[in-house]
């Protein structure tokens, strides 16, 4: 097996807009430290994402001193958002099949959004008293939450699988179409779906717990928004399993701490792929 360090680490503290690059981070029991802390919804309280408006990809964040900058490429209009800003009223949101307790981000930032996208939607942040918890079967002892991810805390791609993608396009494939939190340096495509149990530096231990299937949204062009079927009809040639496309694997913290770009990885336990 070749030398596994960690390339990138990204987080999206709001979930599904941008992404920031990160040289170190913290691993928390719901993922890594700020990533998909925050959500938008509509008047229902139920998530959206660039799924359906792949014109959310106008928002960019960059991380500043005790937040992070908002900035609406379309309008150049920019806004702070505090680590830990003023929150109102604690209401149910739906994310997929959950049902999560959340707070409302007071500070006029549901008005900033609705005013910039052209319809109603509200700024939750996940709240720290009650928690989004995750299936049994990827639990562990440290961690049994997730944040506003889609489904498990982290997700970690490597750069031969991104590589291997971009033969498969006719165009330079911008990685952030999939949305990764880590990715690896590698030479070997896909390899990540066989780690079940991997370490990061000298403290942080991960359970490769699930492959991540893919949907429509790696077809939106980070740049932007526009979005056709190219990507996901090429993954879908190589990557296709019970009628569900994969790329990446989720993984679940089994210790916390801190890790870093550079860091080297260990795979200590593998599994059967499911390709």
């Amino acid at each position: 097996m070749s030398t596994l360090q960690v390339h990138s680490i990204i987080i999206y503290p709001i979930k599904s807009l941008g992404g920031v690059s990160l040289s170190k981070s913290s691993v928390e029991p719901p993922g890594l430290q700020y990533d998909r802390r925050f959500m938008l919804v509509d008047p229902t309280n139920k998530f959206i994402t660039q799924r359906t408006q792949p014109e959310l990809t106008r928002f960019q964040l960059h991380a500043k001193t005790g937040g992070f900058e908002v900035t609406d490429q379309r309008t150049q209009s920019v806004k702070f958002l505090d680590f830990n800003p003023p929150l109102g009223s604690t209401e149910e949101v739906q994310i997929w099949d959950d049902r999560v307790m959340a707070q409302e981000v007071l500070d006029d930032w549901s008005v900033w959004f609705s005013e910039k996208i052209g319809q109603e939607v509200r700024l939750f942040q996940l709240s720290t008293i009650f928690s989004r918890v995750i299936d049994p079967a990827f639990q562990t002892e440290k961690s049994k939450i997730s944040s506003f991810a889609d489904s498990l805390p982290i997700l970690l791609c490597s750069e031969a699988s991104f590589n291997h993608m971009d033969s498969l396009v006719d165009q330079p494939l911008d990685w952030r179409r999939f949305r990764p939190n880590i990715i690896v340096s590698n030479q070997t495509a896909f390899e990540e779906d066989t780690w079940q149990e991997i370490s990061i530096g000298s403290s942080v231990k991960l359970f490769g717990a699930k492959a991540c299937a893919r949907c429509q949204l790696i077809n939106v062009d980070p740049n932007n928004g526009n979005a056709d079927s190219t990507v996901l009809k090429a993954l879908s040639q190589t990557r296709k399993f019970e009628n569900k496309v994969y790329f990446g694997q989720q993984f679940v913290p089994i210790s916390l701490g801190e890790i870093k770009v550079d860091d080297l990885i260990t795979v200590h336990k593998l599994k059967d792929a499911i390709f």
